[in-house]
């Protein structure tokens, strides 16, 4: 997309005062919430090295015409800290967040690192309501904590009620998120009426109960639910539930557009539609033996799954899906890895409704799916 170039930069340093222009790096900002205030579309705010104690409310945005926002580090191999060790200041829906945002759109945030926040419903970055083109980059977030059975603490959070305007246009790429509490929440959610969204190359790692999250159908959300988008490249591990057995690395839960297929399937819950699960690495998972497998899925339509790696554990349990409240979805191209030494093909273990396979080709000629899949059997180690 090509944007007019404004060609308006911003500072905000340690050193700083907001009394300044914060046009150049000797009369730069002292806090990035002025730059949140003031920052033109177009624009880009330099944020120099230095840990910033302060909770942001963005209220500026870009722009289809200039282009937009973008709030990076000054030194590309230095990220600038944005720390709630000090914050007090809630945004305006009640939560505490370091970056919170409100129908906003044309706005990018690349190479900074928030952590330490405490509070029962908190979020790194929380975005809400409707708008698009919003792009998350490069961040590292940690240690965001306290989360609670009445909220969560979440890495970054999407909510969107609103059922007019949905959040389009969603890039989180290239972010570590590591040792945050979201309990009954997600590290990384998106929830609501958000559609066309990249979750891409990401790493999230030492969370409790779910690592990213895909929702639609809760109760006071709208009848849109996260839709029509794209997960892959995700490195998801280590995420543990001390109160459910079904901690999970990637949920998709719940969607939207339905009505068509109402006289087909009995339903009172949300459903996954539409989506792409590509590219990704499921590695021994169901540390808990439930029987579950490295893929789960149920109340699912026209969704696939497409050239995954996948190790199961011990059990060799690849697939638990109920197709009696799905529809249309694909399997293909994956690639499994048996766990043990010796192991052969036939060792690996596909659920499928009421039926259990035992090897791939017993699975591929039942169902007609995972024609293109390769089975690679485990190496014995040289002594």
């Amino acid at each position: 997309m090509n944007w007019t170039n404004a060609a308006q930069s911003y500072y905000v340093t340690i050193s700083g005062n907001d009394g300044n222009l914060g046009t150049t790096q000797s009369n730069a900002w002292r806090t990035i919430q002025k730059a949140a205030s003031k920052a033109t579309p177009g624009s880009t705010v330099y944020i120099g090295p230095g840990t910033y104690y302060e909770t942001v409310t963005i209220l500026v945005q870009g722009n289809a015409t200039s282009g937009p926002i973008t709030f990076t580090s000054l030194n590309p191999n230095i990220r600038p800290i944005i720390s709630g060790a000090r914050a007090t200041v809630a945004s305006s829906d009640g939560t505490l967040n370091l970056i919170y945002m409100q129908n906003k759109s044309y706005l990018r945030f690349v190479n900074l690192e928030l952590t330490n926040l405490t509070k029962t419903e908190c979020s790194g970055i929380r975005i809400v309501g409707g708008g698009t083109q919003i792009e998350l980059r490069n961040l590292l977030i940690h240690h965001i904590r306290g989360g609670g059975e009445t909220g969560g603490a979440m890495a970054i959070t999407v909510y969107n009620k609103d059922q007019t305007k949905s959040r389009s246009g969603l890039i989180i790429d290239n972010c570590t998120l590591h040792d945050c509490q979201p309990a009954w929440s997600e590290a990384l959610t998106l929830n609501g009426n958000v559609e066309q969204f990249q979750i891409t190359n990401n790493r999230v790692y030492n969370m409790n109960n779910i690592g990213i999250d895909f929702i639609g159908g809760e109760i006071g959300m709208g009848a849109l639910g996260a839709r029509s988008g794209r997960c892959a490249n995700n490195t998801v591990w280590n995420i543990h539930s001390v109160y459910d057995s079904s901690a999970a690395g990637i949920y998709v839960d719940g969607g939207s557009n339905i009505t068509n297929i109402v006289f087909i399937l009995f339903y009172s819950r949300g459903r996954v539609i539409n989506s792409l699960f590509e590219a990704n690495r499921l590695e021994y998972n169901d540390v808990k033996r439930t029987g579950s497998g490295e893929i789960v899925v149920s109340y699912a339509f026209n969704n696939s799954v497409n050239s995954n790696i996948v190790k199961p554990s011990t059990q060799n349990i690849i697939l638990y899906a109920d197709p009696s409240g799905s529809l249309n979805n694909v399997f293909d191209w994956q690639i499994y890895y048996q766990k043990r030494v010796k192991a052969i093909e036939s060792n690996l273990i596909f659920n499928w409704g009421n039926q259990q396979y035992k090897g791939l080709s017993a699975f591929q000629l039942a169902t007609k799916q995972e024609l293109h899949a390769t089975v690679i059997m485990a190496k014995r180690r040289r002594k």
